[in-house]
Formats: structure tokens, C-alpha cells, sequence
């Protein structure tokens, strides 16, 4: 028995979890085909021509600036992964969804033993309560903007974290590395960024008022860097035409309270925290836990409702406010499973991964069957243009959940043959004109 329980609690045991996420999500990013963006950002922004080498890139990325948004970095990866085999991004993809689920293990744990369970129930969280699961975990334009983001920033978060829970410092390798790396985290993603910088502060601050510590160097550094990206990506000339929200009270009002109602989605998770804050006080957990709970919930706030000031708040842009107040869960649950009378936690964890479990066999079928369905297309276009046929009819499938990609994405316009996914559709194939029905 204590040869089990030890096992429970081993490295190896999580380790082959995340193989299992690997597997799972390699399964599913296989089974998502190319949709709506892909197809554009197939080819230059710049002239408009089929992107076939790196070089490209460039000058796409800085006509990118001007029409589209600041984005560059994510979007950069975008057309290099487009000019990839598709499997490429397929492995490396479904590495970054296990790496996801590890980084918030290890941020929650920290010192403490591996907690596989923990990992498993972070696994299925995210499957249920991530709004536009496809977008965000599958759909290849998607993922790189949104569960890559999540991953970057919870890797610039670490150290952070490790600095204000354990007293850690980096060493002058690892010190450079971070201060580089946080200027392309910076201009990764506008809310994502407003999330860091919302917790950088908090941690500052609790750290000079609470702790009388004053910000280390590298830590100042790194601030820096991240605001530079940051203003890199907001002074786009795109993005002050093509994200900003018309600012009049009336209509920032309006977009708070739907901010607002959209982060109701994760009710679960939001009534889990207090009722875990108010386990951690009751049992004596440490004041830097509870501490780091509560900034985590700040930045999942403070990421949601930045996007108050956007146009519109989509599902899939609620993936850092999720990933953060996961987290914020994560860190008091680690902390209580370790007390005595851990017994009723695992109860309630096994509970909770049963019904969230339920959500991956509704997901799974829809993701695989849609598969079918653009893969039958997809043969059939290519079929009509080797035969030198120039304009060709396609039925436009749908999705039944949010889990597939395909779900609320522009994958064919079928009132307007000219709309830009049908026309950038044909590009890709070498046809003139594809008729969606």
C-alpha cells in the first residue's frame, strides 16, 4: 500500500499523464485541418503571393502591421508552421498543450511533491471550461495565437513565481535569457501582456509593503523589455483602426458587462477559490500561497477585462483569464492536498474529473467527424483542380460543438463566392473561384 501511494505521488507517474495529454492532443490536432486564416496567411500580406520561403515572411509581417494588427510574433509563426508539413505543427502543438498542463502543475506544486491528479484534473479543466476549444487548442492559427500564448507567459511567470514563493534567484545565463525572451512575450498578445504586467505590479508591490523588498534588477529588466514589445505590437498602425473600441462610456460600458458575463462562463472555478481561500486560512497555509493566489486571480481579471477597450471579447480570447485563474485554484488546492485528511479532496477531484470528463466524449466525435468532412473537401477540390477544372462547388459542413475548430470559424462563405475565405480557398487549391452551398 505505501508502495502505491508513494507511486501516486512520482515524477513518473505524472510524466506518462502528460504522454497520455501528448497522445490525446496530437490525436486531435492531426484531426484538424487547415480552416478560414490558414488559408490567408498561406500567402503575403505584402504582395499577396504564396509564401514559399522564410525570407517572405518580412515584408508580409510589416504589411501585416498596417492592415491587419501588431501581432507580428504569433503571426510570424503562423506562416513559418504554414510552410511546414503539416505534422510538424501537429507534434509540436501537442507538445505545447502537455507543456501547458505541466508548467501549471509545476507553478501550483512548486516544492512540493509531483501531484499527478492534480495535472489530470488541470487537464480536463481546460478541456471543459475553455471557450472555443478548437480555436484555441487545434485550429493551427488559433493555437499559435492563444494556448502559445498561455505557455510563453506562464514560462516568463516562473521565475517570478519561484522568486517570491522560495527566494530564488537566477543565474546570470538564465538572468539574460529571461530579459531577451520578455520582449517577444510582450508583444505576444494584448491581454496577455496587460495580465503580466498586472501581476509583475502585484508582486512589486506586496513584495515592497508587505515584505520590504525592494524589485531585484533582472526583475526591472525584464519589466522593461516586456513594455517594449508591448508598444511595439500596440503602435501598429492596424491596431488603433482595427482593435480599439469606440471610446464613449455608453458603449465601454456595454462591453465591461459582456466582459463580465463572459468570465461568468468559469462560475465552477470562481466559486472554488474562495471556498479553497477559506480551507487555506482555516488549515494554517502559508501567507505566500495565499498571497500568490490572490495576484493570480488579479491577472486572470485583469486579462479579461482589459478587453473591455476591444472591439468585441470572443471565446477565445478568454484563454489567458482562464489559464490564470485555473492557476490561482491550482496553487491553494496543491497546498491543501498535502494536509492531513487529503482524503476528501481526492474524493472531490475524482468527482470533478468525472464531470468534466463527460465534455471529452462529447468533443472527441465531433472533432474526429469533422475531420471526415473537410478531408472529403479537401480531396475533392484537389481532385477538380487537377483535372484543370477553374471553379468548383463545395458543401459547407458545420461543427455540433465548440470542440472542433470548425465551430464559428469563416470556413466558407455560401451567399458570396468573392467573400476573402472562399477566394484565398482557391488561391491555396489553384482553382478561380470556389462556390460554397
Amino acid at each position: 500500500m505505501k508502495k502505491l501511494l508513494a507511486f501516486s505521488r512520482s515524477r513518473l507517474l505524472l510524466v506518462l499523464f502528460c504522454l497520455g495529454f501528448f497522445a490525446l492532443m496530437f490525436l486531435c490536432t492531426h484531426w484538424t485541418d487547415l480552416i478560414a486564416d490558414d488559408y490567408r496567411y498561406c500567402f503575403s500580406y505584402a504582395d499577396d503571393t504564396r509564401i514559399e520561403s522564410v525570407a517572405q515572411i518580412f515584408p508580409s509581417m510589416a504589411a501585416h502591421r498596417q492592415s491587419m494588427n501588431g501581432r507580428v510574433v504569433p503571426h510570424f509563426l503562423v506562416q513559418l508552421f504554414l510552410l511546414l508539413p503539416k505534422g510538424i505543427f501537429d507534434v509540436v502543438n501537442a507538445l505545447l498543450c502537455a507543456a501547458l498542463v505541466w508548467l501549471l502543475h509545476e507553478l501550483a506544486v512548486g516544492k512540493g511533491l509531483p501531484n499527478p491528479v492534480l495535472a489530470c484534473v488541470l487537464f480536463f479543466a481546460l478541456w471543459a471550461f475553455q471557450p472555443d476549444f478548437g480555436q484555441v487548442f487545434l485550429w493551427l492559427t488559433g493555437a499559435v495565437n492563444y494556448l502559445w500564448c498561455g505557455v510563453f507567459s506562464l514560462l516568463w511567470l516562473l521565475p517570478l513565481v519561484k522568486s517570491f514563493r522560495d527566494d530564488w534567484t537566477p543565474g546570470k545565463a538564465l538572468t539574460a535569457l529571461y530579459v531577451v525572451f520578455s520582449f517577444p512575450v510582450g508583444a505576444y498578445s494584448e491581454n496577455g501582456t496587460v495580465a503580466l504586467v498586472a501581476m509583475w505590479l502585484a508582486f512589486a508591490a506586496v513584495d515592497w509593503f508587505w515584505f520590504k523588498k525592494r524589485p531585484a534588477l533582472w526583475k526591472l529588466l525584464a519589466l522593461v523589455l516586456m513594455l517594449a514589445g508591448f508598444l511595439y505590437m500596440m503602435s501598429a498602425p492596424a491596431e488603433a483602426v482595427n482593435k480599439s473600441a469606440e471610446m464613449t462610456f455608453k458603449v465601454l460600458l456595454a462591453n465591461f458587462l459582456e466582459t463580465g458575463r463572459m468570465y461568468l462562463r468559469f462560475w465552477p472555478l470562481l466559486l472554488c477559490f474562495p471556498l479553497f481561500y477559506a480551507l487555506a486560512l482555516y488549515r494554517g497555509v502559508d501567507l505566500k500561497t495565499r498571497l500568490l493566489a490572490l495576484i493570480l486571480l488579479f491577472g486572470s481579471l485583469a486579462g479579461q477585462f482589459v478587453l473591455t477597450f476591444a472591439m468585441y471579447c470572443a471565446g477565445r480570447s478568454m484563454h489567458i483569464a482562464l489559464v490564470l485563474l485555473l492557476l490561482s485554484d491550482a496553487v491553494l488546492l496543491a497546498r491543501l492536498y498535502d494536509l492531513p485528511g487529503r482524503n476528501v479532496l481526492i474524493a472531490l477531484c475524482c468527482v470533478g474529473m468525472l464531470l468534466m470528463a463527460r465534455s471529452l466524449f462529447i468533443g472527441l466525435p465531433d472533432i474526429r467527424d469533422t475531420h471526415a468532412l473537410l478531408q472529403y473537401n479537401e480531396d475533392f477540390i484537389t481532385e477538380c483542380a487537377a483535372r484543370g477544372e477553374k471553379e468548383v462547388e463545395l458543401w459547407r459542413p458545420y461543427a455540433r460543438t465548440s470542440w472542433s475548430a470548425l465551430e464559428g470559424l469563416a470556413y466558407l462563405n455560401t451567399e458570396d463566392p468573392a467573400d476573402w475565405p472562399n477566394v484565398y480557398m482557391a488561391k491555396f487549391y489553384g482553382v478561380d473561384k470556389v462556390i460554397g452551398y
